[in-house]
């Protein structure tokens, strides 16, 4: 992945364990206290979301088992499941698993129904001068945000399981549900192509001078195997676009908007078409809204607006990735940003620890792979 930093990488060292990375739900609403289903609020670690789904369906049909969101096998992770209320779990023996409260619900839970995660990382072995860099970097990464690339759980352990993805040929609503769990991760795996794509681009804008940018091509920050290959000597601006550039120069969040971009007030709201690139700045850089990209899928055409009707920069660099993907299309957050952010540093022990709350659908790995400008 393309961070957009001119530094190098932070030393530091991140154990991916219960111990050193804890991760917590933080509901989109608070319980009924009535109805057919029981909401439990569950402590796990060593296992992964679906191992916690397959003990549970001991004691309770699967499909009605509801979740809100995945949780890392290594971590130390609380969040909420849904299973029917008449549901007997006294049975449960599980030294990874702990009920810690439940309470009745109106409704089974659904993906994403999640305000977002709290997180706890413990870093070691930094020194104090990379102390010093993680709290400049964390600093800026407070008032700018970052990337909201997914991160490396998304692709299985030896990174490819999206390639999975193109021998599964059922239509969605016959498709297992470890089948859509590889086939979103072929969505997003076209969804970090094109945010590295665009993040090249930004730091170009950033770092060369207008007359330039003026000269740049589609293949000085896309490859070749994203382009048709009559497009790559193409030049990216023309004269017309010099105020466009100077206006994106101007404004020190590292992420540059286009005209054609779909934005979406932040962290939920409704999507629109950026018209007014010098206020849409303004609101960005005041995290009232970001931009998104493309999950592509069946509808992608109906996700991207005008985006795909109209001859924009923009259009031309989302459609290279839009991919005839059997899944439903939809659109995620290009950037994202962290709040509640606190930090220490123990010289003594040479360890740095973090909190911090995170939309949903935001990954920590990745943001700490932006802040350290390397892959963890």
């Amino acid at each position: 992945m393309f961070y957009g930093k001119n530094h190098a990488p932070l030393s530091f060292v991140f154990s991916h364990t219960p111990k050193d990375f804890i991760v917590e739900e933080v509901p989109l609403y608070e319980s009924s206290l009535e109805g057919e289903h029981l909401v439990l609020f569950i402590r796990k670690k060593n296992i992964t979301t679906f191992d916690l789904l397959e003990k549970l369906a001991n004691f309770a049909p699967k499909k009605d088992i509801g979740y809100a969101g995945l949780k890392d096998k290594n971590a130390l992770t609380y969040q909420y499941i849904s299973v029917p209320f008449k549901t007997d779990l006294s049975m449960i023996e599980d030294e990874n698993i702990k009920i810690l409260d439940s309470k009745r619900h109106n409704n089974k839970l659904k993906i994403g129904h999640l305000k977002g995660n709290k997180f706890f990382i413990r870093l070691k072995k930094v020194d104090s001068l990379n102390a010093k860099r993680l709290e400049d970097e964390l600093k800026m990464a407070l008032a700018f945000g970052f990337p909201n690339y997914f991160g490396y759980q998304r692709f299985g352990n030896f990174n490819d399981n999206y390639k999975l993805a193109a021998s599964i040929k059922k239509p969605i609503k016959r498709q297992s549900k470890k089948e859509k769990f590889l086939i979103s991760a072929l969505q997003s795996f076209y969804f970090n192509s094109w945010l590295d794509s665009r993040l090249k681009l930004s730091s170009l804008i950033d770092t060369m001078d207008i007359a330039s940018l003026l000269k740049l091509r589609f293949k000085d920050f896309m490859g070749s195997e994203d382009l048709d290959s009559t497009l790559l000597e193409r030049n990216v601006f023309g004269k017309e676009d010099t105020l466009t550039l100077e206006l994106a120069q101007s404004h020190k969040i590292p992420y540059k908007l286009l005209k054609g971009d779909i934005c979406k007030h932040f962290p939920y709201g409704k999507y629109f078409d950026i018209e007014d690139l010098k206020e849409e700045y303004v609101r960005f850089e005041s995290k009232d809204i970001a931009p998104t990209g493309l999950l592509s899928g069946e509808d992608s055409k109906k996700q991207s607006r005008n985006c795909l009707d109209e001859v924009s920069l923009s259009k031309t660099i989302e459609s290279s990735f839009t991919k005839p993907i059997l899944a439903l299309g939809t659109r995620r957050y290009a950037w994202s940003f962290i709040s509640d952010l606190k930090y220490e540093y123990k010289d003594t022990l040479a360890h740095f620890e973090l909190s911090f709350f995170l939309p949903s659908g935001s990954y920590a790995t990745s943001f700490l792979e932006y802040i350290k400008n390397e892959k963890l």
